[in-house]
């Protein structure tokens, strides 16, 4: 086996973007919707409205009749009294009949909004108004857009926190994008730990057939832990961070790699079981070479 190529870089440092970076995916994305106030009105408040109108209008009818007038009647007669209650009779009716004309006249204007047909919207407005709130480090920059308003939309305005890490989240879960990690050895060590300083870069990748949707057919038939839903399986061999040195084993019962530690790279380095040009290959290696494995916590 060749040594120098199952040597691999792990782990990262405090010096670097973060130590130990974890790949941690944000809430959802923050929405604030103010919607249109409620048109037409409920049928209570319609109701109510139209009856105190009818019976405004009714009061003021009979404070302006005031009290009956006394009907005057011819006594000598000898059906004075049927008169008297036909006279009566009629009186009433009039009087019925002004405040029912003052009642209808009153809530006509109701009954004319009713036959007409209501919008589905109080607010006027032709259009919708978005606020994207825009990162700042002083304060956060409000930039709007405006679309037509469609037809039953019941909203006018709406601020929206665009959570970028949340965007990606929902496209990598519904199969959209392909997350690829790269990583970059500085050249430069730890003054604490004394590691080399390993950076990271990502991209996203929109996934489609040319890429297969991250099929590999090499993996499939060539890796023992198959692929996908089980870790491939690391070749056999010594690895190092530069801080101690493992082997690497595999655990076939539910398809994990495992790092065993052998020694510390100083004592490996003091070993006289491995040649001196061999261990100048691996520290020139830790200096400027990508690792060849990363670990994520």
């Amino acid at each position: 086996m060749n040594f120098w190529r199952t040597v691999a870089l792990i782990g990262w440092t405090s010096s670097s973007v973060q130590a130990i970076r974890q790949i941690q995916f944000a809430s959802p994305l923050q929405a604030l919707t103010i919607p249109d106030a409620e048109v037409p009105p409920t049928p209570r408040a319609r109701y109510l409205k139209k009856i105190a109108a009818g019976l405004q209008a009714e009061q003021q009818v009979r404070d302006k009749l005031g009290e009956d007038d006394p009907i005057a009647v011819d006594t000598s007669q000898a059906d004075w009294a049927q008169t008297a209650a036909r006279n009566a009779k009629r009186q009433q009716l009039q009087k019925e009949r002004l405040l029912e004309e003052a009642f209808d006249k009153a809530v006509a204007p109701f009954d004319a909004k009713l036959s007409q047909k209501q919008p589905s919207s109080s607010s006027s407005s032709q259009y919708q108004f978005v606020g994207v709130i825009q990162p700042n480090d002083a304060s956060p920059v409000i930039q709007w857009y405006a679309r037509p308003k469609p037809a039953n939309s019941k909203w006018s305005v709406r601020l929206i926190h665009v959570n970028r890490d949340a965007i990606v989240h929902d496209l990598f879960r519904r199969g959209k994008i392909d997350l690829f990690g790269r990583y970059t050895n500085t050249g430069s060590k730890d003054l604490e730990t004394g590691l080399p300083v390993v950076r990271s870069q990502y991209s996203v990748r929109e996934r489609s057939w040319k890429n297969l949707w991250n099929f590999s057919p090499k993996h499939l038939f060539t890796d023992s832990s198959g692929m996908y839903w089980r870790e491939r399986r690391l070749p056999e061999g010594l690895y190092t961070d530069g801080l101690n040195v493992y082997e690497s084993s595999y655990r076939y019962r539910d398809g994990r790699n495992g790092m065993h530690r052998v020694s510390s790279f100083a004592q490996f380095l003091k070993s006289p079981t491995f040649p001196d040009k061999m261990k100048l290959k691996i520290q020139e290696k830790l200096k400027k070479d990508s690792p060849d494995i990363v670990v994520e916590e």
